[in-house]
This record gives structure tokens, sequence and C-alpha cells, in this order.
């Protein structure tokens, strides 16, 4: 990212670097170091090179050959990436001493996508470093840009062909909500400023426009804007309110004797009928050293969000903001603090509509170079998350200046990435709706036939509620209008003499279009539920405590199945009378029932029946004496020649079974109704 609106450098290493002893001057190196300073790189690339010809200190050159490299460093681009690394390189087996080469050729390795290399470059750096974020952060970067790579987000990037040039094309901005219209920054041929800017070699940047063209459905050729807003310096990065008549953008003046150093304000400007008026320097605390660049107007106006490496910031360049007060009154400027701002740059700062803030950082740990985050924030402002944008939207190298659409997932960022016709380059992006449905077949779980007119019940972590039924085929559908991506759905389906069945689907994590299948099988209620005995002691009308947990799997299945009514069975052995058992039977019918009202099941669903003695048990399997298929009456008993084997079978026939009636209870009502089927 070739820019003047990225100034904050480690100038005092450098200035330690040059504070050789032996050097005059008026020397070549001398010369260089000024040129350095001033941010005039090619020049000082030039100088350090003639330097290094001359010199015959081996020390001395190895240092020539490492500024040699800091200089195309920041040129950067294909070219000076490329001479940079062979430098540094160099630099590394000339014995240069600082370890500070290590961290450079380090970063220059990774922003040419040589991971690899790049990673084993940081971990020597962070021997003899060790407290530097940045070794650890260049590590993570190289891991997280190679698994990023491999697993992009579903963001679609082209080029904006239309607003790039072979020269530095950046720092999009949408002039008014129709989005028929950007504002660019470029250092393209054609534009009011005349003057090289030795940092880039490029003519100053100017700001731009292009324009939809509603009858030609595509983008004008690009205009650069009026004279009063472009001027002899560079002016980029504009940001407008709501209305578009509004325009905040950055300048930054050329040095000077005064201003060795090119400092950047924030302008204002209003839009009249006859064109924008005369920018007025926005009243921010300048001073001689520090730039304040990057302005965002928050949707209402009542915010504005900039970078600065002012003195008062953690590290490079900060992300600050200024409240309107009144009319042309801002208050002090607050730094965001340290949870978005690092030791390195957070610049670029975008505010959406939905509150999240963008911006661009290469502190945080990303694929190298500048990366765009997202930071997230709860209600009262405190902040939730940063997240990193990911591949394609982030690149190994300089990537920045995002801005959205309202309400959608598309827009425009800027980037130097490899494919890049100039320097920067205008990316435009969106994210694919995704064609997502749900569908199935619900089929009678004994007898595989098909079951029509079931009702669908849906609802999603995203709030969707929604429902259908069954068609003649059994079949189920809910299409892209009603399923999202990243949302999980339970689905619910009910039909009088079924049992209702609940299952659940997501979208979590789906990167493609897909129909998902879920089919249900249904079971019949018109019969006996199948549950483990609940047997009592003779004589009583107690719950076991086993007796217990069978009863609380009816109730689960009772609360699933809200409609559902059932009767409760209870028999007795035949040692008792016909009348003192049919009212212990009725005793134990009803100490189930009053368990599972206490649970939770309405008492209108459970229909008490105590049976006596009049249903002996008929043997579903064998049990020592007790074969298949015995009814275990009085006389089978009495025939029995053990005590234990007739008390085991007195014992099977102290029991509760369950039945599943063919009535409806209705839970919102609490009717009972008949079923018609």
């Amino acid at each position: 990212m070739r820019r003047i609106s990225l100034l904050s450098l480690l100038l005092v290493f450098s200035l330690a670097l040059f504070a050789q002893e032996g050097y005059q001057k008026k020397t070549k190196k001398s010369k260089a170091d000024k040129a350095y300073l001033i941010q005039n790189y090619f020049e000082a690339a030039d100088l350090y090179k003639e330097a290094y010809l001359k010199e015959k200190n081996r020390a001395k050159k190895a240092e020539l050959i490492f500024l040699q490299g800091e200089c195309w460093r920041h040129i950067a681009g294909v070219r000076g990436l490329k001479k940079a690394e062979a430098l540094y390189s160099r630099a590394i087996k000339s014995k240069y001493p600082h370890s500070i080469v290590h961290l450079r050729y380090a970063q220059v390795l990774q922003l040419q996508q040589k991971f690899d290399e790049a990673k084993e470059q940081f971990e020597i750096y962070k021997q003899s470093k060790p407290d530097d974020v940045r070794a650890d952060n260049g590590i993570q970067s190289c891991e997280f840009a190679k698994e990023m790579l491999d697993n992009p987000s579903r963001y679609v990037v082209d080029p904006f062909v239309m607003a790039n040039s072979i020269d530095d094309d950046f720092a999009p901005s949408f002039v008014s909500d129709d989005y028929d219209q950007i504002y660019f920054s470029s250092s393209r041929k054609g534009g009011l400023s005349k003057n090289i800017d030795g940092r880039t070699g490029s003519y100053f940047y100017d700001l731009w426009s292009i324009k939809w063209d509603k009858r030609k459905k595509t983008w004008s050729t690009p205009t650069v804007l009026q004279e009063g807003l472009n001027t002899p310096a560079h002016e980029a990065g504009s940001s407008f309110n709501d209305r578009g008549n509004e325009m905040y953008f950055t300048r930054c003046e050329e040095s000077s004797k005064e201003k060795p150093v090119p400092t950047c304000e924030i302008y204002f400007s209003k839009k009249k009928p006859k064109g924008w008026t005369s920018p007025v320097l926005l009243p921010l605390p300048y001073d001689s050293v520090a730039t304040f660049k990057h302005p965002c107007l928050s949707g209402d106006g009542k915010f504005l969000y900039f970078s600065s490496d002012s003195r008062n910031g953690r590290g490079g360049s900060d992300i600050w903001m200024v409240k309107k007060i009144k009319r042309d009154e801002w208050s002090e400027p607050i730094n965001l603090g340290e949870q978005i701002n690092t030791m390195g740059d957070e610049v670029f700062p975008y505010i959406h509509d939905d509150g999240s803030l963008y911006f661009a950082s290469n502190g945080h740990p990303g694929m190298g170079g500048m990366d765009i985050f997202k930071a997230e924030f709860d209600a009262d402002g405190n902040l939730l998350s940063i997240a990193n944008m990911r591949s394609p939207i982030n690149s190994p190298q300089d990537d920045f200046g995002i801005i959205f659409e309202k309400n959608e997932e598309r827009g425009f960022f800027s980037s130097n990435r490899t494919d890049s016709k100039g320097g920067d380059d205008i990316f435009q992006f969106n994210l694919p709706s995704l064609n997502l449905s749900l569908s199935g077949v619900a089929t009678d779980l004994k007898s595989g036939s098909i079951i029509t007119s079931a009702t669908i019940s849906l609802m999603g972590t995203d709030g969707t509620t929604a429902s259908t039924i069954t068609d003649n085929s059994g079949r189920y559908e809910f299409g892209k209008d009603i399923i999202k991506e990243g949302v999980a759905y339970e689905l619910t389906i009910s039909k009088d003499g079924y049992l209702s069945t609940t299952a659940t689907e997501t979208t979590y994590g789906v990167r493609e279009s897909k129909d998902f299948v879920l089919d249900f099988s249904l079971e019949p209620t018109k019969k006996e539920i199948i549950l483990p005995r609940i047997e009592y002691d003779f004589n009583s009308a107690v719950l076991r405590p086993e007796s217990k947990e069978a009863l609380d799997a009816l109730v689960a299945v009772l609360l699933d199945n809200p409609t559902v009514i059932i009767e409760l069975r209870s028999h007795t052995d035949f040692r008792a009378g016909p009348k003192f058992n049919i009212d212990l039977s009725q005793s134990r019918a009803q100490v189930c029932v009053d368990y599972m009202v206490s649970k939770g099941v309405e008492s209108a669903r459970l229909i008490p029946l105590g049976m006596g003695e009049s249903e002996p048990y008929i043997m579903d399997k064998k049990d020592g004496k007790l074969k298949e298929g015995m009814l275990l009456d009085q006389e089978a008993i009495e025939d029995l020649r053990k005590e234990k084997d007739r008390e085991k079978a007195h014992q099977y026939n102290r029991r509760t079974d369950f039945k599943v009636l063919n009535k409806f209870y209705n839970p919102e009502t609490g009717e009972v109704l008949e079923n018609d089927n």
C-alpha cells in the first residue's frame, strides 16, 4: 500500500541507523538519509546504491544493502517486494548485525505468499526479540493465511475494471444511497496535480468520480473532481453524509523546509447547486508531526471516525472518533482503545449501518500486510468481537478501505494484491445468496405407506416460523424464501392417529446451494404403548423406584405429544376377593396418574382403570417355568409345583400397562374430542 495515508513509519529506528560515525553531511549516504526521512524512497534507494558501490567497509556495505531493502519495501508492488526480498537476503549473508533484518525479510516473504520461509524468519527474529509481538503475530499470520487461502469465505471478488488504471486507485466511497456515483483516489495521469511523489514515483493523489450509466448499464469513464477540492497537494479518502451533500476528505501537503515530513489533515466541504464549496479545515488538534486521515462519517452524521498517528496513540496509526457537538463544532478526539488499536497501524475506518466498524490493520493477526477486520458492538457500545474478513476479501498483501451498500453484502475495497492492474486497485465484492431448501416425505413406521395432510411446523434460531402440510405423495418442502444460511431449524410433524415427531437440521457452515432432505417415519398411536412393566408388591399400591423411572419415560412421550390421551390399566393377582382387587387396582392406576400429573401431564389426558384380576398376564417370552404364550390365570399358577414360580407368576399379574385411546386432547381449550379416523 504505497500511499501518504500510511505515514506511521518506524523512523526512530531508522534514525538510529543513520547516525553512524565517519559519514560527512554531504556524502551520498547523508543525502540518502535525508531523502528517506521525507519518504522519497526512489531517490533514497538510488543514493544508497551509489554509496554502497563506493563503500569499502564490509559492515557499512551490509548496512547500505539493508537500507536499500527498506526503500524497496516501502515502494512495494511486485517489483518493490522482489527487490526488497533479494536485498534483505544479501544483508543477512553480509552479516548485517541487527535482528530487524529478519523481521523485514519475513514481512516481504509473507507479502509474496512464501509463508513457510517467512515463518522461519519470524522465528529467528523472535529468538533475539522474544517480547516483540510482531514476531508472534507474523507466525500466526503465516499459519492463518495458509488456512484462509485453502478455506476462503463465500465472497466473490472481482477487479473494478472501469475505475482501475496502471497507477494507484483506492479508497472508494459512495456519494449517496443511490450508489450510482463513487468517489475514489488516484495517482493516474490527467489529474490536477502535476507533481511527482518521490515516495511512489507517481503523480500526487487527486479525487476522481465514476458514475453508473443507467441507460448503458455500465460505469462511465472516471473524471477528476473540480479544482478547489483537488490541489497540487494530495487529496484522498472521502466520506459523505446520507444525502451526499457533505463531504470529508484527507489533504496531505507536500514536504517543505518547515515540514520535512508531509502532514495530512481532514477537510470539509458542502455541495451547492454550482458545485462543492471551498474546503474548510476540520477543527482537530493538529500538530507539525501527526497525520489525520481517512475520515468516515457515521450514518446519522453525529460521529466522525478517522486515523491518526498522534503521539497520544498506542502505536503507529490508531482509529479515533469525534462527536459532533453542534454545527461545525466537534468534541476532543477519543481513541477507540487497545482492543481495536495495536502497536501497529489501524487505518481506513468504515462504519456500517448496522453499527459494525470495519478497519484495516497490520497489528492484529491476519494474512499479511494490511487486513480488513470487522468489529461488532453491543447496544451499549461494548466490543463483542473482532473478526478477520478472510480470503478472498483479504490477501497476503495490503487490503483496506472497504465500503458496503446498505442491507446488502456487497460493495468495494482496495488492495495491492499480486493480480492488481497497477499498484493499488479497487475491487468489487458480493456474497451470493445460497439456494437452500428443506424437504422430505412422511411415512407410516409400520406399513411404510405415505402419510398425507400431516402438519409440519418449523422454527429457526433466527426467529423464523413456518408451517406446511404433506401433499398427496406425503411430501413437504420449505423453499429458499424460508431456509437461510447459518440457521438451525427444529421441525415437528403431527397427525391424528400418530405420535408427533421432532427432528432438527442446520445450515451452519454451508458453503454452496443445497437441498436438505429430512424424512419422517411416524409411529401409529392406535396400539398399546410398550413400556417396562410397572410392578407392585403384594397388596400394595406404592410405586417402586424402577416403576417411577418407567413412568418418567411415559411422561416424556406425553409431553412430546400434547394431544395424546392414554388409559392406565392396573391389574392384581387373584389372592383376594374380586371387590378388593378392583379397588386395589384402581388405587394402583390412580397413583400412576397422580405421579404423572406431578410431572406436568394434564389429568384429563390420563384415564385410570382398575381391572382387578380380570385380565391375567399372557407371557410374551419364556421365564423359567413360565412359557411364552402362557396365560397366568389361577388354574395355571396353581399347577406350578414350586412356590417361587407361583410367586413370579403373581408378580407378572400385579402390573399397570398403558393404551393410547382414539381420542384427541386440545391443549388450548382442554377439551377431549373423538378422533374421526
